[in-house]
């Protein structure tokens, strides 16, 4: 029964397969995420870096292999088990891209479930309606075949017109979700299905329940994505009003910095007259006096300089004003005065690595410290920030893990715009970010 066309028709239906899972991955994060980071110096990705593409291809070949191997044994043993392999093998990568692990577990989880529910229903259909036969021949397969790729190619369409039109993104707790629900369909499908195989007289009831567990399942998924979607526009609403703030501290600090300066140009112009006039009368005292006065006026300007990029330099002043003093900030940035990313951006990306970073380190009782370095090199804008933390076994409420995380999203994106690189480093109780920009 297994003849060359048919060996073809397994490949065809495992590849479209695999790119359907890939186009998953694309709706969540773009490809240059799971490429390395290239190395500002050379200009290339380095030895490691090609070492990673090439283990990303190998393993790109091994997913699409294993997968042909799950349309084959479904085909022809009508065996789902191997596809516990092919989820574990899809979980193996996640660490190379920006996905967290209930993002990676959901996306292959769902598309695990739809798999074997779209070759379920097709089997189950064509054989109560006595399209295909039980004891299949090599027509029968070519049937299940043509009509399960058909099926899948529409589907993604399906979703892709879903994810243009409301977006799909899954956060802790919807991924959790999403796992649980494809599992148990999964699972509760294929011991219903062998109901139908052993009771022919039911094929035809059973084909219908199939049917309805399936739209639950999709009903059951948009409607955890709707909330998903309605909580992360209520977080960014937050988020917006923040960097609102945040813009309009900073306008408050350049224009009370300006009314300094003007105020003190005038003082100073005016001691300096004074100092002429007792200069030219050889009044050394008076003119000591006038002296000390000038440099307590430049003493008492308000506000730290950072560095001389305006904006940056009033986003860590507005940012780091208010530490606890047991904290230990070192701050090191040389940058331009111009530079070629918006204000608000720039609010964005410090103030949300800042304000993650100061929320870890009001946790630490002593010993707390943030590290930030911000500087120029080769026309990119290059910002690390590393601070300490301590594990927390406490549980948080829910909301807390809706919310986790989204400013860092948001900074990701702002990244991706200007075509920079985001990275994290974490080791033991210390976490780094670096990005280039």
């Amino acid at each position: 029964m297994i003849n060359n066309e048919i060996t073809l028709f397994y490949v065809l239906a495992g590849v479209i397969d695999y790119i359907i899972y890939m186009e998953y991955q694309k709706m969540y994060a773009p490809a240059q995420y799971n490429k390395p980071e290239e190395n500002l110096n050379t200009g290339g990705y380095g030895r490691s870096g090609y070492v990673r593409i090439i283990a990303g291809y190998i393993y790109n070949i091994m997913l699409a292999i294993i997968d042909i191997y799950c349309v084959y044994m479904f085909s022809y043993n009508n065996v789902y088990g191997i596809y516990i392999i092919l989820f574990a093998f899809m979980l193996l990568n996640y660490k190379n891209s920006i996905f967290d692990i209930y993002t990676a577990t959901a996306n292959a989880a769902y598309h695990i479930s739809t798999s074997i529910m779209v070759n379920m229903l097709v089997r189950f259909i064509l054989e109560s309606y006595s399209l295909t036969r039980l004891e299949k021949t090599a027509g029968d397969i070519y049937k299940e075949l043509i009509c399960i790729i058909m099926i899948r190619i529409l589907l993604v369409v399906i979703v892709n017109i879903y994810n243009k039109y409301i977006g799909i993104e899954f956060g802790g707790l919807a991924g959790i979700a999403i796992t649980v629900i494809s599992f148990v369909v999964s699972i509760l499908s294929i011991m219903i299905s062998r109901i139908g195989y052993e009771y022919a007289d039911v094929r035809k009831n059973v084909m219908v329940i199939l049917i309805i567990m399936w739209c639950l399942m999709n009903v059951m998924a948009a409607l955890i994505n709707m909330i998903e979607q309605n909580s992360r526009h209520s977080y960014e609403l937050i988020m917006l009003e923040r960097e609102r703030e945040t813009n309009r501290e900073i306008y408050d600090n350049i224009k009370s910095g300006q009314e300094e300066l003007r105020d003190m140009r005038h003082d100073i112009k005016n001691r300096l007259s004074s100092l002429r006039s007792v200069i030219v009368q050889n009044d050394s005292r008076a003119a000591l006096d006038y002296l000390d006065g000038m440099i307590g006026s430049v003493d008492m300007v308000k506000g730290k300089i950072y560095c001389n990029n305006l904006v940056i330099n009033n986003i860590l002043t507005y940012k780091l004003s208010n530490i606890h003093h047991n904290i230990s900030v070192e701050c090191e940035a040389e940058v331009p005065e111009q530079i070629n990313i918006d204000m608000g951006d720039l609010g964005v990306i410090i103030g949300n690595l800042l304000d993650n970073s100061i929320k870890a380190v009001n946790n630490i009782s002593t010993g707390g410290y943030i590290h930030i370095i911000i500087t120029e090199s080769i026309g990119k804008l290059i910002i690390i920030i590393e601070n300490n933390y301590q594990n927390e076994k406490e549980k948080k409420p829910a909301i807390y893990y809706i919310d986790h995380g989204r400013g860092v999203n948001n900074v990701r994106r702002i990244v991706k715009k200007y075509g920079g690189s985001y990275k994290e480093n974490i080791s033991k109780n210390v976490y780094q970010t670096r990005i280039s920009i």
